[in-house]
């Protein structure tokens, strides 16, 4: 099985939302913007304050790939900075796995 947290390692997220998104999610991420409404293994749900403004993600593990939703885009054209925000607190607060 694999997990969100597996599918959002840094290097991953930011193949997925390009240097500036990734750098820009990374900024929200520290400096707390993001609330995770549900945290399991295979689904992520959270809320990203943006400028005044909130962003609502879902992350997913599907069959081994990560499906991605935000509601600051309609259809998919890119992962934007809330994913890549909700995706670096999975990261972070998943357990840590052995190498």
């Amino acid at each position: 099985m694999t997990s969100v947290a597996d599918l959002v390692e840094p290097a991953d997220l930011e193949r997925l939302t390009g240097s500036d998104e990734y750098a820009a999610g990374r900024g929200l991420a520290d400096g707390g913007a993001v609330k995770l409404l549900e945290f399991s293994p295979l689904r992520v749900a959270a809320d990203v304050a943006d400028g005044g403004q909130s962003a609502r993600v879902e992350l997913e593990s599907k069959n081994g790939t990560l499906d991605w939703r935000c509601t600051c885009r309609g259809l998919p054209a890119g992962a934007c900075r809330h994913v890549a925000a909700a995706g670096v607190v999975a990261w972070e607060r998943s357990p840590k796995r052995r190498s």
